[in-house]
């Protein structure tokens, strides 16, 4: 995700990332407000304003940092085995302490379009472009057919997942994620 406003200290925007999962982690993201991560983070307020335009944004931001440094992008050499590695990260990601925090930040885009707004294009974009640029590896190497829509096909393979974790009428194992796999990836393969 690239950097809003003017130039950062490494060590303070490191600070207030730390801050803002530490806190949410532990209270919530409705529960923390900015001035505590300021004051936690030894900042100004208004250092984290310059840098986020919003509270959903630094939350969103400390999200991804979270995110990154857990999941490099998979290289198995097939189209199969990086989306597997993928969809068991998202759940890895949906089973963690991070799992409160997500499905509290899509309850309140229900309530609030700036803040749907920003989950989509600071958090959800990057998801489906990672995704996109897999499959997109597969229809390249001939693995995969070259008329699928990636679109769909993202939604096809994550959108269990994402519903799983929002009304955990399933679960979301390992085991359930390959199972969910299994299903769908025989219509997106090249038929020799």
């Amino acid at each position: 995700m690239g950097k809003r406003g003017p130039k950062r200290d490494e060590a303070a925007e490191k600070r207030i990332l730390d801050t803002t999962r530490d806190l949410i982690c532990e209270r919530g993201a409705t529960r923390v407000t900015i001035n505590e991560i300021a004051e936690h983070a030894s900042v100004g307020k208004q250092t984290i304003y310059r840098w986020w335009p919003s509270k959903a944004a630094l939350v969103f931001d400390a999200l991804e940092r979270e995110i990154k440094a857990s999941s490099p992008p998979p290289d198995t050499g097939t189209a199969y085995g990086d989306v597997r590695i993928q969809m068991q990260r998202v759940a890895k990601l949906m089973n963690s302490p991070l799992r409160a925090i997500l499905r509290e930040l899509i309850a309140e885009t229900f309530g609030d379009d700036e803040i749907a707004k920003q989950f989509r294009t600071l958090f959800f974009a990057e998801r489906r472009r990672q995704a996109t640029a897999t499959i997109q590896a597969g229809i390249d190497r001939g693995e995969l057919r070259p008329d699928l829509d990636l679109e769909i096909v993202n939604d096809l393979l994550y959108s269990p997942l994402w519903m799983r974790m929002i009304i955990g009428h399933q679960e979301l194992t390992p085991k359930a994620v390959d199972k969910l796999l299994d299903h769908v990836w025989p219509a997106f393969v090249l038929e020799a």
